[in-house]
């Protein structure tokens, strides 16, 4: 039986006590005694674990408060609740400044629920990346906080979100703030930001209704923005110009890790942190592998070959400490790669080109060599092969290609000119 404002009245005692529980709330119902007498109840636990202290509370009697007013009670005292405070167990209206707002539902995400995967179906449920918990932080406070930090969960809907959704794209939220005495944060906003934000807020959403602290996930259904993939793949030649400027600036002194990573950057197709922070304890040359102990997709297996070898077995010769392209400082992995490929695709001619970009042109050149999606998503260390059919249109050119190619062999063929 779900519990309705038209069915409270109705509902009979039966000899017995039973409880009836609300679908909207969860925690909230609706006490019957043998006798007739009726009366909300709230169940929760204060805090989190197995071993948190769990409470029964009488919020008040139908006749007293309507459901409404019980369910909006019932959200107040679940969060103080989940926050670790034992609720006050006393009859009382709510007053409006109490009601939970986005704002108490980002905070009480980022205590409790964002160091879980947020993906369904991969690595649910895992630790995640503190740097991922970090960009989700920033996003929090850089844009839905601004604009939707002191709405009511109660008053968070559709209309409302499309707003918000809108209002990054248009660059609302977009500022240069100072953050040291040298140092500025640009914050962006843009159609891709629309949607990484409404994504993450969605997930805080369905958090929240989980949490018991919203009846419904009002980001679901809420069209996003065009999250346009911003990828660039080299040419041949324009892989030649690229390692012409990383001898020119080998030969000038750059920093010899630098010129190592952005090498395997190149050579691997793997992600930025998985190569600087690259251990030696993660480097097998016997198997020929490098065995990750995390990447953003968990574990991670990347086979080793004959040049990335070259590059490691140079570093070996310098090896002082875990890291295996260590900073000039001797503390911690080289952290200046951004910096010297700004200069390298410089010198280059390569202005447009990101150092994320390798990773894309290894997946480029795999497919121009014949290999097929599913190795390509197994080099990269997809873990969804959907991830990977973003290069199918590569794939594609390849084969007509190869059919104009054949094409033109067996009309020689059948013109008597072969």
């Amino acid at each position: 039986m779900k519990l309705l404002s038209g069915l409270v009245s109705s509902i009979k005692a039966t000899g017995t006590d039973f409880v009836v529980w609300d679908h909207q709330v969860r925690g909230l119902g609706l006490r019957v005694r043998a006798s007739g007498g009726k009366s909300f109840i709230i169940k929760a636990r204060i805090g989190s674990g197995r071993h948190a202290k769990q409470i029964l509370t009488t919020l008040g009697k139908p006749g007293t408060m309507t459901l409404d007013e019980a369910r909006a009670k019932a959200k107040v005292m679940l969060l103080e609740a989940a926050t670790g405070i034992e609720p006050v167990a006393k009859v009382r209206a709510v007053p409006a400044a109490e009601l939970p707002t986005v704002e108490t539902l980002c905070n009480l995400w980022l205590e409790k629920g964002s160091f879980r995967s947020r993906q369904r179906g991969r690595l649910a449920g895992a630790l995640r990346d503190p740097k991922n918990i970090a960009i989700d932080r920033g996003r929090i406070n850089c844009h839905i906080l601004p604009i939707l930090g002191q709405v009511k969960l109660t008053d968070l809907n559709r209309q409302r979100i499309e707003g918000f959704r809108d209002a990054v794209a248009r660059g609302d939220t977009a500022k240069s703030e100072k953050t040291k005495p040298r140092g500025r944060r640009l914050v962006q906003g843009g159609e891709g930001t629309a949607t990484r934000t409404l994504r993450l807020l969605s997930s805080i959403c369905s958090f929240g209704v989980r949490e018991g602290l919203l009846v419904s996930n009002p980001a679901l259904g809420v069209e996003t923005t065009p999250d346009r993939m911003l990828e660039r793949f080299l040419s041949a030649e324009e892989m030649r110009q690229l390692g012409e400027a990383i001898g020119f600036a080998k030969e000038n002194g750059a920093h010899r890790s630098g010129i190592g990573i952005i090498r395997m950057l190149a050579l691997s197709g793997a992600r930025k942190g998985e190569i600087e922070n690259l251990t030696w304890d993660e480097v097998d040359l016997k198997t020929g592998f490098l065995r990750l102990q995390s990447s953003k997709t968990g574990a991670k297996i990347i086979p080793i070959s004959g040049p990335m070898r070259e590059i490691l077995v140079e570093q070996m010769a310098r090896k002082r400490d875990q890291w295996v392209f260590p900073d000039s400082s001797g503390v911690g992995p080289f952290q200046g790669t951004p910096k010297l490929w700004t200069h390298i695709r410089a010198k280059a001619g390569l202005s447009d080109v990101r150092l994320h970009d390798l990773r894309h042109s290894a997946a480029s050149f795999g497919l121009a060599g014949g290999l097929g999606l599913e190795v390509i998503g197994k080099l990269l260390g997809h873990r969804d092969i959907k991830t990977t059919r973003r290069y199918a249109h590569l794939s594609d050119g390849y084969m007509r290609a190869a059919a104009e190619s054949l094409g033109s062999e067996i009309a020689e063929l059948l013109n008597g000119k072969g």
